[in-house]
């Protein structure tokens, strides 16, 4: 009988331990109030993922705006060179290319001839026949001068047959001959180069 009550409590006993068991799990279980939602986690994540892909959006963009304003600080400040030098200074031709017309302005007959023949055999310059020049006196000084766009092959023949730099000058409206002949530089022979002969 005294084992029947010992068994009995322990059967007891170890249902309460079961039922206080299945209690707590199951209370365990349907608790959430110390677990993290997932939907809240996810809802949470895709935020992120949108704002960071805003701000990168952005930054492409202030990236872009502050590289065109340094681009236009650095055109404004730097020296004005955006414009292509359209000078007479720009281009030296290649000799072959530049037609040059040699007038005798001297009473030294042959000159022009001999001067064209340096340019033509010497330098390879396109020499156009010589010429008599239509002034009315021997002039000083020889003169080059050059259509627009050849003053360096005007300077190059100055410097070739020794004709003064400062004589070097753009083609005069009054042109000291009867026909340019689409001459590219003109040579004015005069007694500097040629003296009168006595």
């Amino acid at each position: 009988m005294l084992n029947m009550n010992i068994a009995g409590k322990g059967v007891l006993l170890l249902g309460v331990f079961v039922a206080i068991g299945v209690i707590v799990l199951s209370e365990g279980f349907s608790d959430t109030s110390g677990n993290i939602d997932s939907s809240s986690v996810v809802e949470n994540i895709q935020e992120s993922n949108e704002e960071a892909v805003e701000a990168e959006e952005e930054t492409p963009a202030a990236d872009e705006e502050a590289s065109t304003q340094e681009t236009a600080s650095e055109e404004s400040s730097g020296p004005a060179q955006t414009e292509p030098v359209t000078s007479s200074e720009s281009v030296l031709h290649p000799p072959s290319e530049v037609r040059v017309l040699v007038a005798n302005g001297t009473d030294v007959g042959g000159a022009a001839g001999a001067i064209r023949e340096v340019l033509i055999s010497d330098q390879g310059y396109n020499g156009l026949a010589p010429v008599n020049a239509t002034t009315e006196e021997i002039p000083d000084f020889s003169f080059v001068y050059y259509a627009n766009g050849y003053e360096l092959d005007a300077r190059n023949v100055g410097l070739i047959i020794g004709v003064d730099s400062a004589n070097v000058l753009p083609m005069p409206a009054a042109l000291p001959v009867a026909d340019l002949a689409e001459a590219n530089v003109l040579v004015l022979l005069g007694s500097d180069l040629y003296p009168p002969e006595e």
